[in-house]
Parts: structure tokens; C-alpha cells; sequence
């Protein structure tokens, strides 16, 4: 065996007493045993390997948010527990000054989960919010449904609307009817639990149904233009519970927490370096 080799065996620190395993050579002063080395190799490549599916995982979750962004809302898919509404009139106001305005919805509470709310036509189900000039929730809103379900007329669900990703409440249609849609967080009511408790995540649907031949001004897609439907009052509104998150999102974090636990099980001893 050449001179080279002999030296390439030595160990700064180490003897090694190892026959038949032909020694190789690491960068940083450390040497190791061929399998050794093979097998730091793989647990390197493995590394890499995890730590590019799990941003491929990241970067595809946050393709699909921003792909969803606009859309988020139009999505809705109604489910229960609800809250319907019916002979609802819709109004929006119009400040140019401020350049958003007031968004109200207002009719009575009609039916939950599909059965006639008791006393139904005079319990008040009414939603506010205040919109922007681009269509972005601005302020905030609020969603209050009165009824009685069994104990008496009370507050049976109240909620307060947030934004979908892009910040937008939706308005869509042909000019006739029209659907606004809106997301809300469960704040409070007798049916609070049943809607998932305090900071449960919900959705409405609203059907305006403008009527021109009763007086209503519709909604043109402009929220720079007031409109209403309070000649007709025959629009039908839906509150309802949203899924809890994806899997997508829970397997994703799985994914991050494996990651991190074979970082720290798998990490080379100080003193390796591979070229």
C-alpha cells in the first residue's frame, strides 16, 4: 500500500485499528470507514431530500390560497347548522367622502336547519357592514339572528364578519337577483356550541332578489353606487357553520414537525464537512 494511503488513514486524535475496511478520506480533518461514510452520505441526502418536499408543500399551499383569494367567498357551499331568513330587503349607502359605505340586510328569521323557527315573522335577522369602494370589508360588520327554538325568543346566533383572503365581500349576478356572500365568526347566541362555539368560522349566502318592477335599484357591481331592494323585501338570507381546516393545512404542518424531528435525530457530528 502506497505512503498516501498509509496517511490517509490516520485520524487527528484516533488510531484506527480497523483491518479489512479500507479508511476514507473527509474533508475537516476526520476520517471515517467507507460504510460510515456511505451512510453519513445517505443521511445527508435524505435531509435534502425532506427538506424540498416540505417546501414544495409550502409553496403549493400558498399557490392554492392565492389562486382561492378571489374566490374564496363565491365558494361557499351551504351546510348545517343554519339559519335562514326570508323577506329580506337589502340596502347600501354610499359615502363619496369616506369612500365606503353602509351595507344592511334585514328581513325575519324563518326556519333552522330547515324546520320553522317558533314565532317566525316578527324575530328581527339582520346583518350590517360597512364596504369600501373596491368591495373590501372596511370596519368590520355584524350578524344578528333572533328567534325561539324551543326556550323562547332570545338571540339565537351572533357573529362578526371578517374578510376572505383577499379582504373582499363579494356581490355577483345578472343585475336581477343578486348573491352576496359573506364569512363571520360565531360570537355569541343561544345556539353558539351548535355553531361550533365563540370563533367558530361561518358563512352566509344572501339572495337580494331586485325587483325594478317594485321600486328596488339594484346592485350593478359598483360599490360606488348606492342601491336597495326595499320595495320588494323578498330577498332570502342563510347563516350557516363552516368545516374545520383542511387536510391539506394539517398535513402539511405533520410534514414541518417530521421534518424538524429527523433534523435533530439525524445531525452529522461536528468536525464532518463533505466537499
Amino acid at each position: 500500500m502506497s505512503k498516501n494511503t498509509d496517511r490517509n488513514k490516520v485520524v487527528s486524535g484516533l488510531t484506527p485499528e480497523l483491518e479489512g475496511e479500507e479508511s476514507f478520506f473527509v474533508e475537516g480533518s476526520v476520517t471515517g470507514s467507507v460504510p460510515t461514510v456511505l451512510s453519513l452520505e445517505m443521511e445527508r441526502n435524505f435531509m435534502k431530500t425532506l427538506r424540498l418536499l416540505v417546501l414544495f408543500g409550502v409553496f403549493s399551499l400558498v399557490a392554492i390560497s392565492q389562486s382561492k383569494a378571489a374566490t374564496d367567498l363565491p365558494s361557499l357551499t351551504q351546510g348545517l347548522p343554519d339559519l335562514t331568513g326570508s323577506s329580506v330587503g337589502v340596502s347600501y349607502t354610499y359615502n363619496a367622502d369616506a369612500g365606503k359605505g353602509a351595507f344592511v340586510a334585514s328581513g325575519y328569521t324563518a326556519d333552522y336547519n330547515g324546520v320553522g323557527v317558533i314565532g317566525s315573522g316578527s324575530d328581527p335577522y339582520t346583518l350590517s357592514a360597512t364596504i369600501s369602494s373596491g368591495g373590501v370589508l372596511a370596519g368590520g360588520g355584524t350578524l344578528n339572528i333572533y328567534g325561539n327554538v324551543g326556550p323562547g325568543d332570545n338571540l339565537l346566533l351572533s357573529g362578526n364578519l371578517t374578510p376572505g383572503a383577499a379582504g373582499t365581500a363579494f356581490g355577483y349576478g345578472d343585475g336581477g337577483n343578486e348573491l352576496f356572500q359573506f364569512l363571520f365568526t360565531v360570537s355569541g347566541g343561544s345556539l353558539e356550541s351548535v355553531f361550533g362555539g365563540s370563533g367558530a368560522a361561518g358563512g352566509i349566502i344572501l339572495n337580494a332578489e331586485f325587483d325594478r318592477s317594485a321600486g328596488d335599484h339594484p346592485f350593478t357591481g359598483s360599490w360606488t353606487s348606492n342601491f336597495d331592494s326595499n320595495g320588494s323585501d323578498s330577498g332570502i338570507i342563510n347563516a350557516f357553520a363552516l368545516p374545520v381546516p383542511e387536510p391539506s393545512s394539517i398535513l402539511l404542518v405533520s410534514a414541518g414537525v417530521l421534518c424538524m424531528v429527523a433534523r435533530r435525530r439525524l445531525t452529522l457530528p461536528r468536525g464532518i464537512t463533505f466537499s
